[in-house]
């Protein structure tokens, strides 16, 4: 008698967003998308670049699903893209096993690109290993953040055991100018400097000219509320961390971005 488990139906999503410049204005040059991920296109607010919000129909990911998701802005051209809503990892069913998401983020000569995902909600016993790369040409400028949350204090559940394996990877002119991986396996690493914080926001900053804006977003960062924060300059790159509990991680980051960008987030920010 085979008693083997069943092999479970798992997502294999792919999605591909390309603006560029014509006709003295940005707009969509190419898309490709494949379930579960979808890519919606909201009307933005009156003088605001157009936007891409990237949607993951299955409700969540869990082990055994693969997304690749891409975003790229061609030279001259100014986008916003986000997430409609956070992302949730599930508990994996089998522990050998993990999901695993890879994002290309990729922003010509002279081009401009916010990349504002809402966080990522790691279950206990779930197994992430996500990749982030960003490809920014001489000229190009990246505004990301990227939010993490171990657990759903909310409902009583502590993050103890499971996988996240998350890297950043930035390329400036085709040159590595920056790289981070946070690996956590098990408990939230007390440690390590989370204490009992369960959430961190990561934001980075590309500019050819980052010294005032670094400026900028510490002052900014000085008057945050009920979270850790800090920022500095990697090779050029601006790297802000927000550390807490997720709720005011959450706030805390909506506040900084809006003053830092000098305009509300998305419309999906704020649903």
């Amino acid at each position: 008698m085979d008693v083997s488990r069943p092999r479970l139906q798992r997502a294999s999503g792919h999605s591909r967003v390309v603006f560029a410049m014509r006709d003295g204005q940005t707009r969509l040059a190419d898309l490709y998308q494949r379930d579960p991920c979808r890519v919606l296109f909201p009307d933005p607010e009156p003088g605001e670049p157009p936007q891409a919000v990237l949607v993951t129909t299955s409700g969540g990911v869990t082990d055994g699903d693969s997304l690749t998701m891409a975003v790229e802005v061609g030279p001259g051209a100014t986008a916003v893209a986000a997430t409609q809503a956070a992302e949730k990892i599930y508990r994996a069913a089998r522990s050998a096993e993990h999901c695993a998401m890879d994002i290309a983020v990729a922003v010509g000569e002279g081009a401009s690109l916010d990349w504002l995902p809402q966080e990522t909600i790691v279950f206990q016993g779930a197994r992430l290993k996500r990749r982030t790369v960003a490809d920014v040409a001489a000229g190009g400028s990246l505004l990301a953040c990227e939010t993490v949350v171990l657990g759903r204090a909310a409902s009583g559940e502590r993050f103890t055991g499971g996988l996240l394996l998350d890297s950043w990877s930035v390329r400036r002119a085709g040159k590595l100018a920056w790289t981070d991986t946070l690996r956590v396996e098990g408990e939230t690493p007390a440690g390590a400097g989370f204490g009992p914080a369960n959430a961190l926001a990561t934001i980075i900053g590309v500019w050819d000219e980052p010294q005032a804006r670094f400026e900028r977003a510490r002052a900014l960062l000085e008057s945050a509320d009920a979270v850790r924060a800090g920022v500095t300059l990697v090779n050029g790159i601006m790297v802000a961390r927000l550390l807490g509990e997720a709720t005011a991680v959450r706030a805390a980051t909506t506040r900084f971005l809006g003053d830092f960008r000098g305009r509300r987030l998305p419309r999906v920010w704020h649903v």
